[in-house]
């Protein structure tokens, strides 16, 4: 019965998400609700985290082995960040791009996990959620990464005077550059939270058999996560003391992913 259930609900999941990118997407393109908050975002993100309570209690241990179960996170944690976004602008113009990569990540998701949830029931240890966090403060970096690119794409198109039909869909100018700086604040703070806690999980994943601080994997990550956290940490501090203006943090933040992203892949390669 349960793993009906949990069948059922894995393939409704991209049917929601595929019915806010429409819903989005009329925003964007016909100009409606451009400023009211969608409450069925943040009804399709309580959904999915009981979809992902549901399936962590079937499986004994959290939904974070193999690809396809990230990917699953990733639309959730996406979903989430975009909603905390909205809730604090109150705007939803840029949502189509948001929701266009959640539906790819869960469909994606779904396809492969169809039929395959049971398999890998007790594989796992609870200790993984620690890289719960982790997941939530790259994936709010993804977002002012693209935040930040349609900001200094608007602003150069400012400076030449030249608005096409694209930015004339957008939110204004500032409120993109407000939009970067959300999202920079909370993976900085995510990302905060996972590098606190890893010690304190560090003790417990020994004694379970995971890989030590200085295994080659396990440390790539650590110096990973670091240099992310140290590349947003100039960003907030430039904003905060430096007074940096908003194109600049927008230079910094979109970099900081670029550089996240060349690092993740060449330590995943080597």
């Amino acid at each position: 019965m349960a793993e009906t259930l949990l069948s059922l609900a894995n393939w409704l999941l991209p049917l929601v998400y595929l019915v806010l990118l429409i819903d989005y997407g009329a925003t964007f393109f016909l100009r409606t609700k451009t400023h009211a908050r969608n409450a069925g975002v943040t009804a399709a993100v309580v959904f999915h985290a009981l979809v992902l309570v549901m399936r962590s209690i079937h499986l004994g241990r959290p939904p974070l082995d193999g690809g396809y179960e990230i990917l699953s996170i990733l639309a959730f944690s996406t979903a989430a960040v975009y909603c905390m976004l909205e809730a604090a602008v109150r705007d939803r113009r840029a949502g189509l791009f948001i929701f266009i990569l959640v539906f790819l990540f869960q469909y994606t998701s779904t396809v492969f996990m169809a039929g395959g949830v049971a398999e890998q029931v007790g594989k796992s240890s609870w200790a993984r959620l620690h890289i719960v966090p982790a997941i939530v403060a790259y994936t709010a970096f993804a977002v002012g990464a693209i935040y930040g690119l349609l900001h200094l794409l608007a602003h150069r198109n400012l400076k030449r005077h030249s608005v096409g039909v694209l930015f004339d869909r957008l939110p204004p100018f500032d409120l993109l550059g407000r939009m970067t700086w959300y999202a920079v604040v909370v993976g900085f703070i995510f990302m905060t939270i996972s590098i606190a806690t890893g010690p304190i999980l560090a003790k417990h994943m020994k004694a379970e058999g995971a890989p030590a601080i200085w295994d080659p994997r396990l440390a790539a990550k650590i110096i990973v996560g670091s240099i992310a956290w140290l590349i947003y940490g100039v960003a907030i501090l430039g904003r905060l003391v430096g007074k940096w203006s908003a194109p600049k943090v927008s230079v910094v933040g979109l970099t900081g992913f670029v550089v996240t992203v060349i690092l993740i892949i060449a330590t995943t390669v080597l």
